[in-house]
């Protein structure tokens, strides 16, 4: 009741401070004409008490010097000794009234401003716990929170999808038998430990089936103990996706390797065989079994090289969008350049079209090409690698230049098996065999410091050549 006074008091001030002018004019008037013998001045507290609550501490003060001075001049005591006195306690009385319940309706703003501001959060807090609530049920990731014991304590319908429980309530469940790497987390020596990490481990469905999880795992305190929350995904296809182009790929570059080898054996096969011929004509030695011998195997070399040749020639038509292989590039080369100190620059022209090679193939071609860029700025003053892509002509050239020592020998470039090269020297005859192959080609472009690898593609629809 107090509160309802005192907020319709603040809220209607008008009619508050009225009613109280008409208290105060009504009790002097009843104090000066109808009671000679007694005060009745006590009454001015409640005028005062009307509209405490909607004055300042000075007007509080004044009103109640005010009133006091009334209550002393229609008091029958009124020209008695201690006047003084009894106006100073009466305004100190109607003061500390009036103080009072400024005071008190101050403290029921603060109360109410608190409330307000409490109902806010409430509704705020509902509105986010609505929308995870939608975050969790929409998301085609399956997510569950855990206890300390591997209990399931929240679970959405792409979870129960992903463990083929569609129709049946996972909540109060054992994570174990669907993924039991989980409850390991939580109970393992570091279990007092807070973290995030990503995991790779084996699920398993109601049905018995098993699929390759890929699980976001974090865990986080509460009052009732540690809790683990799970984001986990199916990435058995991605897993079989990834496995099979990985071996298309090994496939194609070895078809190339083949025939790039078998190339080369067969012209040294048709050398040996010219050089034979030579000596054919010196006597005696056309008959030696040793002559016939070696020109039977010599031959025989020319027929396998030649297969792999024809082997390496049976490839399907690809193309590649070069803006995408160079991201990817982009992506896996960056920060082993950025932990030795180097830096690396693109400047790849728009509207790149798209190109005549093998996705897989192309990128292990740009990958060799940069990490034999980060092996040359290792140990260099300045370490930086430019990579710039344009189309020159008819053809899309990629250019991959750094600020390293350059190469000592340009001549033995795109020969197997140099000494002293990195990885036997396969890596830039195996890139520029794997170019070839679709028309385009890869070579060394002198420059006066570092070096320069160039990089050309033909444009897919172009008719292309080969060597």
């Amino acid at each position: 009741m107090v509160e309802n006074f005192l907020a319709y008091s603040e809220r209607h001030r008008l009619q508050a401070w009225s009613a109280a002018g008409c208290m105060i004019l009504l009790i002097a008037y009843f104090d000066w004409q109808l009671f000679e013998n007694i005060s009745i001045g006590f009454l001015y507290i409640l005028p005062i008490l009307l509209i405490a609550s909607s004055l300042q501490h000075w007007q509080i003060l004044v009103l109640a010097t005010g009133c006091a001075f009334l209550r002393e001049a229609f008091n029958p005591l009124n020209g008695q000794p201690g006047a003084a006195a009894r106006i100073s306690v009466a305004s100190g009385a109607f003061a500390l009234a009036g103080m009072f319940v400024r005071e008190l309706n101050e403290k029921r703003r603060l109360v109410m401003r608190h409330l307000v501001d409490l109902q806010e959060q409430m509704q705020l807090r509902a509105e986010a716990e609505q929308q995870l609530r939608v975050l969790i049920e929409t998301s085609p990731l399956g997510i569950f929170t855990l206890d300390s014991d591997g209990t399931i304590l929240i679970v959405n319908q792409s979870a129960k999808q992903l463990l083929g429980i569609e129709n049946d309530a996972l909540e109060s469940e054992d994570i174990r038998p669907f993924l039991p790497t989980l409850d390991h987390l939580l109970i393992g020596p570091d279990s007092s430990e807070t973290f995030k990490t990503t995991i790779e481990c084996k699920g398993q469905r109601k049905n018995g089936e098993i699929f390759l999880a890929h699980v976001w795992v974090s865990t986080y305190p509460t009052l009732s103990g540690r809790r683990l929350a799970a984001v986990v995904w199916d990435a058995s296809e991605n897993l079989r996706d990834r496995e099979g182009t990985g071996l298309d790929s090994m496939m194609s570059t070895s078809r190339i390797l083949i025939g790039a080898m078998s190339h080369e054996i067969r012209n040294l096969a048709s050398a040996a065989l010219s050089a034979l011929d030579g000596l054919s004509g010196v006597a005696k030695v056309e008959t030696t079994p040793q002559f016939q011998a070696l020109a039977s195997i010599i031959r025989g070399l020319e027929k396998i090289a030649s297969s792999g040749v024809r082997l390496a020639s049976k490839r399907t038509a690809v193309v590649a969008d070069l803006g995408i292989v160079l991201d990817e590039t982009r992506v896996v080369i960056e920060a082993p350049i950025r932990e030795i100190g180097g830096g690396i620059h693109w400047n790849i022209a728009r509207d790149l079209p798209l190109v005549q090679a093998d996705h897989y193939s192309l990128l292990q071609v740009f990958l060799n090409l940069a990490r034999n860029s980060q092996r040359a700025i290792e140990e260099a003053v300045t370490k930086d690698i430019d990579v710039e892509a344009a189309l020159e002509g008819n053809m899309v050239v990629v250019k991959f230049r750094d600020s390293g020592p350059g190469i000592v020998r340009p001549d033995q470039l795109f020969r197997p098996f140099q000494p002293g090269a990195h990885s036997d020297g396969l890596g830039l005859f195996i890139s520029r065999a794997i170019l070839r192959s679709d028309g385009g080609d890869l070579r060394y472009e002198p420059q006066s410091e570092g070096s320069c690898f160039v990089v050309e593609l033909w444009p897919a629809g172009k008719e292309r050549t080969n060597d």
